[in-house]
């Protein structure tokens, strides 16, 4: 199989992950060494790929997509995906290829293990709270018009495809209490991470905290992204029973094995409607709940 990796700063990842199930790679980046600086050069040379990985930023995605939409089997775009649900549906609607954000957290080893302790609680907390984890702040990450908005669209993907894998078949049954966001810090509030430094004359005007809460009227999920809490890290699964912790699952970074498995359904169900459609519901319902 030929796949094509576009963005090698986490593209990496997929090239390592690709090389390991057999297929050729080829790779573009406009800064790291690629086997090509230009995707219209890849488009050239290359005319058709069985799957296309978007790792770029955000503000590039849909383009590109498109780009490659009638030269590919299956197109795999990093959060948050396009800048509106609408815009995803017209893709859906004008190329051949099948299109999917990438939820590498619902093809986690221990998927099973969540959706069973999902099912003997009445409140779980999903977490993504960093103590201090903000992009490069003064990057695109940082810039509302380039980023979509900022931590709802960073974090809040990968939390709330947990959330549909617990709530797969009842995911649309369950209504929104709140949502909000929120920018709690500026330049001059941040600091160099391992995530980044910081641009002094950069922009900074996006959300840094993003909650969502949702009841089925049986269960109750509150959903939480932050890059700067000033608090410990909280990257986990909280699960309650009449108020009371009845257990707490770590998330940390999604294993490689995730994306794997990720990858390889995606192309074992290729010709599989019923699975496409599903994922178009999902990407849906998540793009709606991001527009915070």
């Amino acid at each position: 199989m030929k796949s094509v990796v576009i963005g090698l700063s986490f593209g990496n990842l997929y090239v390592d992950i690709l090389k390991k199930l057999g297929h050729q790679v080829i790779t573009c980046d406009t800064h790291k060494p690629a086997n090509y600086w230009n995707i219209h050069d890849v488009l050239s040379q290359h005319k058709h790929f069985d799957t296309v990985h978007i790792c770029t930023p955000n503000h590039t995605h849909q383009a590109i997509a498109e780009l490659f939409g009638d030269y590919s089997d299956l197109i795999f775009v990093e959060k948050p995906g396009f800048s509106t649900p609408d815009a995803w549906q017209s893709f859906q609607n004008n190329y051949k290829a099948k299109l999917i954000m990438t939820k590498n957290n619902m093809w986690r080893d221990n998927i099973n293990e969540i959706i069973a302790q999902s099912q003997i609680s009445d409140l779980i907390q999903i977490n993504w709270i960093n103590k201090n984890r903000i992009p490069s702040p003064g990057s695109w990450f940082t810039d509302k018009e380039k980023s979509f908005g900022g931590v709802s669209r960073d974090l809040l993907p990968h939390l709330l495809s947990l959330f549909i894998s617990i709530n797969s078949k009842t995911f649309k049954n369950f209504q929104i209490l709140n949502a909000q966001s929120q920018q709690r810090w500026n330049l001059s509030t941040c600091g160099d991470t391992d995530y980044g430094s910081v641009i002094k004359d950069g922009n900074y005007n996006v959300d840094d905290f993003a909650r969502i809460e949702l009841t089925d009227n049986q269960t109750k999920f509150i959903i939480t992204s932050d890059w700067k809490s000033n608090q410990q890290d909280d990257i986990a699964m909280h699960f309650y029973k009449n108020n009371q912790l009845i257990n707490t699952i770590p998330l940390g970074l999604c294993p490689e094995s995730a994306y794997q498995n990720m990858i390889l359904d995606c192309i074992s169900n290729l010709q599989n409607d019923e699975f496409w459609q599903k994922q178009f519901e999902y990407d849906y319902w998540i793009q709606e709940k991001i527009q915070l």
